[in-house]
């Protein structure tokens, strides 16, 4: 009879076992969705639709936040008319003209370029955008020369000094001629 008992609970206990391993599998996708099926921008840019108009990896390119800015990334119109996106970041103002059923790629069109950046570069820059009757603000990243495929496009040109990714001083010490090191 102990024996009986003994291996009737072996069998709940197996069977809880595979129901709680079950359950824990099949459960997954609802306690932690997978990261795939989250949408976001693999670029240094933003992404957002205002209804027909998508914008794709839009940044601003600037020495600094009191320099002019030029915007960078793609902006789609899949409606049937022509649409004027307006942008202002942080005060300042640029249009872009969008054909029906078309994109603009910023970096091969003519200049978009705003006053001033409104944020140094590395930060984020609160800019609006507005087509169609819609509008939406997001922060959008102010970048500079120090990322080797943005400096052609730094309004005026890039500075001619070698950049400096942490845009910081080099340490005394670290020239040509010190030892040690990486």
């Amino acid at each position: 009879m102990k024996n009986a008992a003994h291996k009737k609970l072996q069998q709940l206990g197996l069977g809880a076992a595979a129901l709680a391993v079950l359950t824990g599998v099949s459960g997954c996708a609802y306690i932690s969705p997978q990261a795939t099926t989250d949408s976001f921008a693999p670029a240094d840019g933003v992404q957002m639709d205002l209804g027909d108009v998508k914008l794709r990896n839009v940044l601003v390119v600037a020495e600094d936040a009191k320099s002019q800015g030029r915007v960078l990334g793609t902006v789609i119109n899949d409606g049937d008319s022509a649409q004027t996106v307006t942008m202002d970041a942080d005060g300042a103002k640029a249009t872009i003209e969008v054909p029906a059923n078309k994109e603009v790629v910023l970096e091969k069109s003519k200049p978009v370029v705003l006053e001033h950046a409104g944020a140094e570069p590395g930060l984020m820059v609160d800019t609006t955008f507005t087509a169609g009757g819609k509008d939406s603000t997001v922060s959008v990243p102010v970048l500079d020369h120090t990322y080797p495929r943005y400096a052609s496009f730094v309004p005026g040109g890039a500075p001619t000094t070698p950049a400096n990714p942490s845009n910081t001083k080099a340490p005394e010490g670290h020239g040509e001629h010190a030892e040690g090191g990486h």
